[in-house]
């Protein structure tokens, strides 16, 4: 790898420590990391997936939720091999996406699950 002249080692005090400054996140001012906005649950039952069926939920309201926000879902149960993502999709809503990657249909029973809305301040 050729150098160009770049040290990503660390600067000053923390010369030789691997430690990388990066938009505010280390440290002096600026940018902060993702505060948490909502700690809740919803009620969610999840659809029958065949192998390889991706579906998306409808809109599910989370107020508080805005556009950009990261959301973490906290399944109740194993997914057996379902791919889970969340997003907000509009103000005050998320949605759930899911993906089979198993070898068989998996019908996820109805549950509570854990949501965590963060967002970077």
């Amino acid at each position: 790898m050729p150098n160009n002249g770049a040290d990503f080692r660390g600067l000053g005090a923390n010369a030789g420590n691997g430690i990388v400054y990066a938009d505010g996140f280390a440290g002096a001012g600026g940018v902060v990391g993702p505060k948490t906005i909502i700690n809740t649950t919803i009620t969610f039952d999840p659809p029958s997936l065949a192998t390889g069926a991706i579906a998306v939920s409808s809109g599910i309201t989370l107020t508080g939720t805005a556009l950009g926000d990261h959301v973490e879902l906290y399944p109740p149960y194993d997914t057996q091999g379902i791919a889970v993502q969340a997003q907000a999709s509009a103000a005050n809503t998320i949605v759930i996406s899911l993906h089979n990657r198993s070898a068989g249909t998996v019908d996820l029973a109805s549950g509570t699950w854990g949501v965590v809305v963060k967002r970077r301040v």
